[in-house]
Parts: C-alpha cells; structure tokens; sequence
C-alpha cells in the first residue's frame, strides 16, 4: 500500500509539472512577456507608460509574418497616452513558436493572454486588431468576455470569397493558404467554416468599431457589412458613418459595394460603429488611427 501511495505522488506531481511547463504562466523578459499554451511558447511586446495604470490596449498584428515597425509605433503611442500597450506576436510568427492556423489557435493563445493580465497589474483591457488580426480579437474578446471594447481594422469575416478574390488577383499566394488552412475551400470547406469571426460577433457584449476600406481589392466592404448585420440581428445599434481619407464627412453617392453602408452619423462611443472610407485601399491611414484612439481612450476611462 505503502509503495501504491508513493507511486500515487509521483503520479500526480508529474501531473502537474506536465500542465505547469505547458501552461508556463506569465513571465516578464526582456522588452515584454513570455507565456505558453498548449506546449507553444508565445511573446507579446509590452510597452509601460509612466507611472502606474490598471488600463490596456492589445494591439493585434495582421498578416502571416511578425510584427511591423508600424505595430511597434502604436505600441509606444499608447504608452505615452498612459496605458499599458501590448502586441502578441501570434503562433508561428515573431518570437513565438507553433504553426500558424489564421484565425483558430491564435484567438485561443490570445484569450489566454488576457486573463493573465492581471498579473501585470491590469483590470481594464481594450483589442484594436488589425487586417487577420482583427478576427483574432474579435473572436478572442467574444470567448473571455472581459474587454471594454473591440475595434476591427480592415479584417475579414468570409475567406472563402478572400480565396475566390486571390485567384482572380494574386494566385501565387494560394500555396501559402493551402499551407495555413489545410488546402483550398474545395478540398476542406470546413477549414474555412471555423476561420470566420461572424459566429463570435453575436456573443461579443462590448461595443465593437468596424473601420473598412472601400476600395479594398483583398477584403470588400460588404464584408464589413455583414459583420454590422450580425451585430444588429442580435439586437445592437450600429452606428455608420462614411469619411473621405482626411477624415472629413463624404458627401458623394456610395456606389457598389460601398451602398452597403446606410450613414446615420455618429453615435455614443460606448454603442457599436461601422466606419467606412469609401476611396480608401488595403491601407491604416491617421484618419482611421485617430478613431482608433478616440474610441479606445474612451472605452478605458
């Protein structure tokens, strides 16, 4: 009995240090933090502002690689308007290790991040995704359900027309979403089903920014749109606005894609808001970064 018992201990501490090296919690490194799920180890840059706040912003990247210089702006930027900033580098890019999936074990790594937050000393939080990553927030932020507000730059919610567009436009790049979403829509088309963000958009309680680009080749508007479709079938206000690119009221007839949108003008901060450039590419411009901020600094007060 006596060597039962002992054999019951081992059993257990080997338990336990297996979850613990899997999940190692949130260590502080050099220039951010290190934590880990699943065996992965993952990063996320930190950017502290002076003195001491319980605020945050998480900054979601876009794309298949790391990081841009432009992420490491916004980063500083934010901690200079005096809250903490963060920007994951998502599985298979930057300083984290795993295999890139999209936009299905990034939005988990991500909700993991959050609720270690308050281990930096964080009780208020904030996503601004941008492009692939803002359906990493958005699903993120609808699965742990604490964040003050998402804003979702550019992001796309369908990828299987993203693929119909890339043949047309860029068929070079389908090896690499064969490689990422384990092939082509035809070959997996429940691959693509799980990638889309719309499902998360009707659980999300905080008040979500949609920014889009009218003249967007990759991501259409009428993507954006049936994110604000979804937001108001379950019941929310969505407010629409259309801007020239310097951020002043578009006065010319939205034609298109771009009739999608139906303006109402702006609304409170706290409630929902589709924000559409019609002349606008693929591209973050001040005008749209300046929104970012407005609403972020807001949801955070």
């Amino acid at each position: 009995m006596r060597t039962l018992g002992v054999w019951l201990l081992l059993l257990a501490l080997g338990l336990f240090w297996g979850l613990r090296s899997a999940n190692p919690g949130l260590k502080k490194v050099e220039g951010g933090v290190v934590y880990g799920r699943d065996g992965v180890t993952l990063f996320a840059q930190v950017c502290l502002p002076e003195g001491t706040t319980d605020r945050a912003v998480v900054l979601v990247p876009g794309g298949f690689g790391p990081p841009t210089e432009g992420m490491e702006k916004r980063c500083r930027f934010y901690a200079e308007k005096g809250v903490v900033a963060l920007v994951p580098h998502l599985r298979g890019r930057g300083k984290s290790g795993g295999k890139v999936s999209g936009c299905l074990g990034e939005a988990e790594d991500l909700v993991l991040l959050a609720r270690l937050l308050p281990r930096l000393g964080i009780k208020h939080y904030a996503y601004v995704g941008y492009s692939l990553g803002a359906c990493v927030a958005l699903k993120a932020a609808a699965l742990e359900g604490r964040a003050r507000g998402v804003v979702f730059v550019i992001g796309p919610v369908d990828f299987v027309e993203q693929v119909e567009i890339l043949r047309r436009s860029r068929p070079e790049a389908l090896a690499r979403w064969r490689e990422v979403f384990g092939g082509l829509p035809e070959d997996c088309p429940d691959c693509y089903a799980r990638q889309s963000p719309l499902p998360y958009a009707a659980l999300l309680a905080a008040p979500l920014l949609i920014l889009h680009a009218g003249n967007d080749p990759l991501i259409p508007p009428t993507q954006a749109c049936r994110l604000r479709d979804v937001r108001e079938k379950m019941g929310r206000r969505v407010y629409q606005v259309a801007l020239t690119r310097e951020g002043e009221p578009w006065t010319l007839p939205l034609t298109k894609d771009r009739a999608c949108l139906r303006p109402t003008g702006f609304g409170p901060l706290g409630e929902d808001h589709l924000i559409l450039f019609p002349d606008l590419h693929h591209a973050v411009i001040p005008a749209m970064e300046a929104w970012v901020e407005r609403f972020v600094l807001a949801w955070l007060r």
